[in-house]
């Protein structure tokens, strides 16, 4: 019997921050939580050969691979490679506003093309028997009205091919080439998000953008079937542990020891193996948001474990640190 995994909460695809590392960080501060890879373009998942370990995968489950791309056979390609790794979704990038997305014709500008989107998930569909999911917007600048969203899901949702829908409540100004500002300047407009889950009822609906506490992700939750964060996680990772607890109603609570305990020995693995450790420690320089004198902490974090190689030292400071607060 295929095990099904909630909807309810989930880490968005972040490009240069979710990667192996960070998946895996956030993986020992929440059970329950759905993760999400950063954006892989089809041509990177088929010609790296070391990108992702069965091992590594199946560790930190559930977890999607988030794909981008326009060629039906080549994503059926990278589809059957992430099903054999152990991935339980596929996801489509079609949000994307990057000049990179432009040229390569991927990302936000497939809205405007729901035939090939259609075919895109077809392909994925009868290639892979998991879950298949595409993170949009809400549109463009150019096509920015309700019809235009409702008409995409409706062709592109036909036969049931995908029935999970993740929705930047935001349009994409495609006149500014920021991606970053393109993340904030366009106005929210969860109303849009509410009325596709009305109209289309039997899809699985997700919300994102804006979203920063616990009440917010339960209001949505009145209206949709999922919420998904980003960058307010990437800013205050210790956010997580409220998940499990507040919107999985689990009872136990993860250990600061075995928290501690678990980072600082896969820190040392992957170090014996050549990965540096500020590709890992960057990730991690966040559980200290808001906290006093969070400067300095950050600060010694990256020298012992970087510089003098003085892992257990800095990880006992940090479970005093935090011994209270977990």
């Amino acid at each position: 019997m295929k095990k099904k995994y909630s909807n309810k909460f989930s880490v968005a695809p972040m490009f240069k921050y979710t990667d192996q590392h960070c998946l895996y960080f956030y993986r020992q501060l929440t059970k329950k939580t759905f993760l999400y890879t950063e954006m892989i373009t089809i041509q990177k998942m088929l010609f790296s050969k070391k990108l992702f370990k069965k091992k590594q995968i199946k560790k930190n489950n559930p977890i999607a691979i988030q794909l981008a791309g326009n060629n039906p056979l080549f994503l059926s390609l990278c589809a059957k490679k992430a099903y054999f790794l152990g991935f339980k979704e596929i996801n489509l990038n079609i949000g994307c506003p990057s000049k990179k997305a432009k040229s390569g014709n991927f990302g936000i500008y497939l809205m405007n093309n729901p035939i090939l989107v259609y075919n895109l998930i077809k392909a994925i569909y009868l290639t892979v028997p998991i879950q298949i999911s595409i993170k949009i917007r809400l549109g463009t600048n150019e096509n920015k009205n309700y019809r235009f969203l409702k008409n995409f899901i409706q062709l592109v949702s036909k036969n049931n091919y995908c029935i999970k829908y993740i929705i930047h409540a935001r349009i994409a100004n495609l006149q500014i080439n920021s991606p970053k500002k393109n993340r904030n300047i366009p106005l929210l407009n969860y109303s849009y998000v509410y009325k596709i889950k009305k109209d289309f009822p039997h899809l699985i609906i997700i919300i994102n953008g804006g979203i920063k506490t616990i009440n917010e992700i339960n209001e949505h939750l009145k209206n949709v079937d999922g919420v998904m964060m980003g960058r307010e996680i990437y800013k205050n990772p210790l956010f997580l542990r409220k998940i499990d607890k507040k919107i999985f109603f689990q009872k136990k609570q993860i250990k600061i020891k075995k928290f501690i305990k678990k980072m600082s020995n896969y820190i040392k693995k992957k170090i014996i193996k050549g990965v540096p450790a500020i590709k890992i420690i960057k990730h991690m320089l966040n559980i200290f948001y808001k906290l006093p004198q969070a400067k300095k902490w950050k600060h010694e974090l990256i020298q012992k474990t970087i510089y003098k190689n003085q892992i257990d030292d800095i990880f006992n400071k940090i479970h005093k640190l935090f011994d209270k607060k977990f």
